[in-house]
């Protein structure tokens, strides 16, 4: 009985380590599909934002002509070269349509000051592309605080629409580098992030044909001492 106890938590081993793998495989192809689909999309010419559905592709890149206007979100905890600090995003104006815009990184000094965030006030030309919001640790049991400057833990941008008493697009656009109207950059880095997870799952399949190797050796080394 015992024996059979140990084989069977050594195959769950086995297992766990092969499940991995392929869950690694699955990571991998998705972070594939991530690079691809960002260089095709930048590979586009320029789409007018108000011709767009509120579901585009992402990386999609758009132009509009429109207005900032207050107020704004500081997305917390946003780490630049070992720094902490705050994604600024501004709600923009174009038509009678409103989209949350990355205008960039800036440096929280402290959390008793925050950032002087100015906003232009006349109507302006701008460019990026299109983002989705991802669901990030959150620090604190509020996702978002009650009072200006509205700090935020995630980009809720169904709260920020209650806040804006307006329709939000429920996506956001990164406004583009260099921009007049944009802090400091955070540069996308999806080149070749798939390999680190063929590596992780070689590891793992490695893991699993060890287990396999050792069940056999310990199931015909017990064999030979029952004979």
């Amino acid at each position: 009985m015992k024996n059979f106890i140990k084989n069977l938590v050594l195959f769950f081993i086995v297992l766990t380590c092969f499940y991995l793998g392929l869950w690694q495989l699955d990571r991998a192809d998705e972070k594939l599909k991530i690079q691809n689909d960002f260089k095709s999309q930048l590979s586009k010419p320029y789409v007018n934002l108000g011709q767009l559905d509120k579901s585009p592709k992402r990386y999609t890149k758009v132009e509009s002509f429109g207005s900032f206007f207050e107020p704004y979100f500081l997305l917390d905890n946003v780490v630049l070269n070992k720094k902490a600090g705050y994604l600024v995003f501004s709600p923009f104006l174009f038509g009678e349509n409103v989209v949350l815009v990355n205008r960039g990184w800036v440096d929280n000094y402290s959390r008793q000051k925050f950032p002087k965030i100015t906003t232009p006030k006349e109507k302006i030309n701008i460019s990026g592309y299109v983002k989705y919001p991802m669901k990030l640790l959150e620090l604190s049991n509020s996702n978002i605080s009650n009072n200006e400057p509205y700090i935020l833990q995630n980009l809720d941008i169904n709260k920020i629409s209650n806040i804006l008493n307006k329709d939000v697009y429920p996506f956001y656009i990164n406004l583009e580098s260099g921009s007049d109207y944009g802090f400091q950059h955070l540069v996308v880095k999806n080149e070749n992030k798939h390999l680190t997870h063929y590596m992780y799952a070689g590891q793992w399949f490695l893991f699993t044909l060890v287990g396999i190797i050792f069940l056999i050796i310990l199931n015909r080394s017990r064999g030979k001492k029952n004979e």
